[in-house]
């Protein structure tokens, strides 16, 4: 019997929930093509301030202790495919997913796309339930894991949770003769498709097979589980579903644009085929571990690589939003202004802001602001932020925020700053140049919110840009752009060429 689709591990009914998914994946980022090693795992989270990270603000605000990470570090790779172990004769590699490089470690990490392409593509029976020792071969598969997992395998089970919840939104609107966009479909009725074997045996479903099982189901010939695990918060973060009164449903389309979206994610999904089937021959557990350590299945659970471009495409861009044209902005309804001009500054905070429920008209309203908020999602970005947030306040300035502006400070008889902070990665030159764009357009915008004479630019950048040699006397001398990065004390450094105003910052720390 099916009780429960999706992990109880990952706890993902917080707003902001994709926040930390994504601080997730820049940490397993960091640690891509080396050996397994779980102690540096739990160390590297242990390390990340509570004020940067929701990660590490909500084990501080629940008391847990390092072994708790245990969740963080298991379920998120086997639910989500964030990365998998590659077998090696020193022991295990870690191999972040492609479609987590791609979606999340980013400039703008786009947790939704990612939810798309990879919760379309997971499936029971999956590698659930594997332990790895670190620096050997070995591993072995939790006995209640192996259990359930082989039991699915005699049943013949080929089970995607996503795609039969969109085929029973197709079926829901075939029998009530309605438009798929307006269709749902209960928790119960979903449960009890899920143990209908005429419905999870394929991956993808027939349509004709769940309208059957759908109509036995609401005419009282087939009974409804009366136990199972309403965890379907998940499916809130895809920025396609939504809940509403214990039912699935697509998400309200907010315009013309966003609805034509919709159709196409919807079709795309009912329209995917592909599925896991290296398990079929598993009788122990045994078996379950030869092909968990062959690595098939983290190669399958991995959406870039499995399914075609279009595909990719198709669930891995928000187009309505990337390419606003004329019709992407019609029938806009309780939309705040679009573009607009100021955006108050406010202290920043002492920890993560809480994150509101996630608009989809505000988020059309302003894209630009969107994309804020997608780049503020990197930690690196954050810990940019953290770290010139303290210098500053250690030289006796107040850093402020907004939604358009990292930072800005009033340096105490000394001008005012506007800081950009950029994550790097390959394409620090298009982050630089998108940089140098903000922080003019910023000054301008805010100048006389800030009326001061001089106001200073500054991008904040991971390190020296070795990589781009003429880009410090371009930034500095012809733009009159300062640039600085972090020592290994947490000092901010900057070339000469931009000492003349950068050196209001070289302020001795009071001790």
């Amino acid at each position: 019997m099916i009780r429960d689709l999706f992990s109880h591990k990952i706890h993902s009914s917080p707003d902001e929930w994709p926040e930390k998914l994504s601080e997730l994946a820049a940490i397993f980022g960091e640690f891509d093509g080396q050996l397994f090693d779980r102690d540096a795992f739990e160390h590297r989270l242990q390390a990340i301030s509570p004020r940067v990270s929701y990660i590490a603000h909500d084990a501080v605000s629940s008391g847990r202790d390092a072994s708790k990470f245990r969740d963080e570090i298991s379920a998120y790779p086997a639910y989500l495919g964030l990365y998998y172990l590659q077998k090696s004769v020193r022991g295990w590699v870690v191999r972040v997913s492609e479609t987590a490089r791609r979606f999340l470690l980013c400039e703008e990490p786009d947790v939704a796309s990612f939810l798309r392409l990879q919760l379309v593509l997971f499936q029971y029976p999956n590698a659930m339930g594997a332990r790895y020792t670190p620096f050997t071969e070995t591993l072995n598969i939790q006995a209640n894991a192996r259990d359930r997992t082989l039991d699915f395998v005699r049943q013949g089970m080929h089970f995607s949770p996503i795609r039969m919840i969109v085929v029973g939104l197709l079926a829901d609107a075939e029998l009530r003769n309605i438009d798929p966009l307006s269709a749902s479909i209960s928790f119960e009725e979903i449960y009890a498709l899920a143990n209908s074997p005429a419905v999870n045996t394929r991956a993808l479903p027939t349509k004709t097979n769940v309208v059957r099982v759908l109509r036995k189901i609401r005419n009282g010939e087939l009974p409804t589980p009366t136990v199972f695990e309403s965890r379907f918060h998940i499916l809130r973060h895809t920025q396609f579903f939504a809940l509403r009164n214990r039912h699935v449903v697509i998400r309200d389309g907010v315009n013309r644009a966003d609805k034509d979206q919709l159709r196409r994610q919807l079709s795309e999904m009912a329209a995917l085929s592909s599925e896991f089937a290296d398990f079929d021959g598993c009788s122990r557990g045994t078996d379950l571990e030869d092909v968990i350590g062959s690595g098939s299945w983290g190669k399958y659970f991995d959406a870039v690589m499995t399914l075609s471009a279009q595909t990719v495409e198709v669930l891995g861009q928000d187009s309505a939003i990337s390419a606003p044209t004329p019709s992407a902005i019609e029938n806009l309804t309780a939309a705040p202004p679009l573009r607009p001009e100021r955006y108050e500054f406010r202290d920043r905070a002492v920890e993560p802001l809480r994150i509101g429920p996630y608009s989809r008209t505000r988020e059309l309203a302003d894209p630009e602001v969107t994309r804020i908020k997608l780049q503020r999602r990197n930690l690196l970005h954050k810990e940019l932020v953290d770290k010139m947030d303290a210098w500053l306040r250690s030289i006796g300035a107040s850093p402020k925020e907004n939604e358009h502006v990292d930072l800005f400070a009033k340096i105490p008889d000394d001008g005012s700053f506007i800081f950009e902070m950029k994550s790097g990665g390959d394409s620090l030159l298009d982050q630089i140049r998108k940089g140098l764009s903000q922080l003019y357009e910023y000054r301008y915008r805010y100048r006389a919110v800030i009326n001061d004479e001089h106001i200073s630019l500054c991008l904040v950048l991971p390190g020296k840009p070795i990589s781009i040699p003429w880009v410090t006397e371009y930034l500095c001398d012809d733009r009159e752009i300062g640039i600085c990065w972090f020592d290994d004390a947490g000092k901010p450094v900057w070339p000469n060429n931009c000492a003349s105003f950068m050196d209001n910052l070289r302020v001795e720390p009071a001790r």
